[in-house]
Parts: C-alpha cells; sequence; structure tokens
C-alpha cells in the first residue's frame, strides 16, 4: 500500500489507538500511593474539535495517518490479514482528521472504504460479525459484553471522524464522497440503536475501567450529535458522568483496584476528545476539563526526567501484568503524549509540551 502524500500545512489530530479487551485479563491487587492532592490549570479557552486540530503538532497527523492506512479493501489493524471484529476499524477517526485538514483526498478515500468495509459485517440486529483468528480459537473465549464494548469502540472512532468530515467546508463539497458516507446513515442509526439496548451491560461490565467509560461517552455522544439522537448524547453524559465519578482525589482515576499510568493516559485522551464535541452549553463541560486538568497534573508525577512513564505500582498495565490478544500490554505513551499536549493547548503551561516531547523521545 503506498504512503499517502503528505502537505507541509497538515494538521494534526487526537490519539486514538487504544485497548479494547474481548477476552479476559487478571487484574492483580495493588497499593495505591498516596500523592498530595492535584492541582486545577486554569483553562485559557474552550476548543472545539476543528480547532484542537488546528493548533495541534504537524508532525503527529503524519504518524498517525501512516500508521492508520487501510489496505484494498478498507481494512485496518487486525482486520487486514482476515476480518476479525469491527473494534479493529479505530484508525478511521486518524485518517478522516487528516483528509479534511489536508484536503487529502487519498486519506478522505481510505475513511470511506473503512467505513464501507466495517457495515458490511453488520448485522440485522445492528450487532457486528466476530471472527476469532485460528491462532486464537482455543485460547479465550469472547463474551457479550466484549464484543458489545468493541462495537462501542468503534462507534467512538467513528463518531468522532464522522463530525470532523460533517464540520469541514472542504469536505460538504465533495458531493460524491458525502453520499458514499450517508448512503450508511440508516446503518449507523441500527447499531447505536443497538448499543442503546446494551447500555446496562456495558455499565456493568466497564464499572471498574474509567477508560472505557470513557470511550463509550465518546461513543453515544459523538454519533448522536452526528445523528441529531438526543436520547444517545444524554446516554453518553451519563457515561462521561460515571468515568468523573472513578477520579480520586490525588487526581487519578481508579482502575480496578488502583491507578494505572497507562489507561490513565487512555482515558485522558479519549476526554479531551469529547471535551472538544461537547456543544457549548453542555453543564458538565467544565466539570470535565477541571477532571482532566486533575488527571494530567497526575500523571506528570509518574513520568521519568528521562520521558519514561512510571508502571510502578499500576494496577493493569505492567511487567507481568494484562495481556491482550496473547499479548502483554505495553504502555500507551502515544495517548499519554496526547493528553499533554492538550494540557498544554489548555493552560498554556509549558511544562506540559516538555513533558509530552520527552514521553515521545524516550519512546520513538
Amino acid at each position: 500500500m503506498s504512503r499517502l502524500n503528505y502537505p507541509i500545512f497538515m494538521k494534526p489530530v487526537f490519539l486514538l489507538l487504544l485497548f479494547c479487551l474481548f477476552f479476559s485479563c487478571k487484574k492483580p491487587e495493588k497499593t495505591v500511593i498516596e500523592s498530595p492532592l492535584c492541582i486545577v490549570d486554569t483553562n485559557q479557552r474552550f476548543y472545539t474539535q476543528d480547532e484542537m486540530t488546528a493548533v495541534f503538532r504537524n508532525d503527529i497527523i503524519e504518524k498517525l495517518a501512516t500508521s492508520n492506512q487501510t489496505d484494498a479493501a478498507g481494512a485496518l489493524d487486525r482486520n487486514k490479514t482476515a476480518y476479525f471484529h469491527v473494534r479493529f476499524q479505530m484508525g478511521i477517526s486518524p485518517l478522516a482528521d487528516y483528509a479534511v485538514d489536508a484536503q487529502n483526498s487519498t486519506a478522505l478515500e481510505m475513511v470511506i472504504r473503512a467505513i464501507e468495509y466495517s457495515f458490511k459485517y453488520q448485522l440485522p440486529d445492528g450487532d457486528f460479525q466476530l471472527v476469532i483468528p485460528p491462532d486464537l480459537i482455543n485460547t479465550a473465549v469472547a463474551t457479550e459484553g466484549d464484543k458489545v464494548s468493541g462495537i462501542a469502540f468503534f462507534y467512538s472512532a467513528l463518531g468522532a471522524g464522522l463530525l470532523a468530515l460533517q464540520e469541514n467546508s472542504g469536505y460538504q463539497s465533495q458531493t460524491a464522497s458525502k453520499h458514499r458516507i450517508e448512503i450508511l446513515i440508516t446503518q449507523y442509526q441500527l447499531s447505536l440503536n443497538y448499543l442503546k439496548s446494551k447500555t446496562t451491560l456495558l455499565k456493568q461490565i466497564d464499572a471498574e475501567a474509567p477508560n472505557r467509560l470513557f470511550f463509550e461517552a465518546l461513543a453515544f455522544y459523538s454519533m448522536g450529535k452526528y445523528l441529531n439522537d438526543t436520547d444517545a448524547m444524554k446516554i453518553g453524559i451519563d457515561f462521561a458522568n460515571l468515568a468523573l465519578a472513578k477520579k480520586q482525589p490525588e487526581g487519578y482515576f481508579l482502575e480496578g483496584t488502583g491507578y494505572d499510568s497507562s489507561y490513565q493516559g487512555v482515558g485522558m485522551a479519549i476526554g479531551f476528545r469529547l471535551l472538544s464535541i461537547l456543544k457549548s452549553d453542555e453543564p458538565i463541560r467544565q466539570v470535565l476539563y477541571d477532571n482532566l486538568a486533575c488527571a494530567t497534573r497526575w500523571e506528570m508525577t509518574r513520568i521519568k526526567p528521562t520521558g519514561e512513564i512510571s508502571t510502578e505500582g499500576n494496577s493493569r498495565v505492567f511487567a507481568g501484568g494484562e495481556t491482550f490478544l496473547g499479548k502483554e500490554k505495553q504502555v500507551a505513551y502515544g495517548s499519554v503524549a496526547v493528553a499533554l499536549w492538550n494540557m498544554y493547548y489548555y493552560s498554556g503551561k509549558e511544562e506540559y509540551n516538555d513533558s509530552a516531547n520527552k514521553v515521545l523521545e524516550f519512546y520513538l
């Protein structure tokens, strides 16, 4: 597959390359460290999704777009080998951001192919097919909750991507592309309705995972906003409040039995994305910012002078910790960096920019 042709003025995007659990993982007990109460840095202004994209790091969008190219069929990630599940189509969002901001027709075509590919595997009730690869058939069993959570992950990316397209004037002039995307609106709504019917299940299985609650908040709110489904938007706010309820006075979100510097970054990155698409009159807007600012300040305490993100005491991601598809989970350094940059733009404090740069330098 050829690489995208990147103009020098391309603009960046939030990172949505994150974990979803189809299979059971071990969750060891950990003791929470004591930290001083967190600091909430003043918000200079609220950014819309387009505005944040416009000010974000130019080179980050390049890295995200190149790592999320589709194959000829529109498959992304693990689906390129053979279709596995729609959860692995989350690369739609980075491609959509790049396509509209750089007015890149190749990237836009990839977005459309990825969406069309995804909905070829939609079932009549709005669920999506799951085809376990041969090498995983005898290792684990995916539950109903695993599959529904995977759809929510996909919809968080689809919703953010569709809104990025919808709000861009350049895209609005692409009649043929708009038609290919909008002809699927009935199918978008079908799976959103399916997710609505599984709200109780999602709240039960993800009650102890605030990062997943943020994904679900983004899924319901973004797709609800795109489809003018106010009920879905309200459900999204409910999930956001559940995630915020897991925030501790020190600033970390309680993941299972304690803090986790990796999943903290995941939740923050998605939380900031949600913040950028909330309507300006949403009461939760300032509350969400305050909690994310507090969480980011705590995350700063987990970053070593070298830029390495400490996993000491983590409840989920650490040496010998949770696995995903047979592989031990690694630190989501990209999400941490994205969250730090968000705080840099919101607060204007250079320390966040410096830390984000150190994180990237260490891991790349």
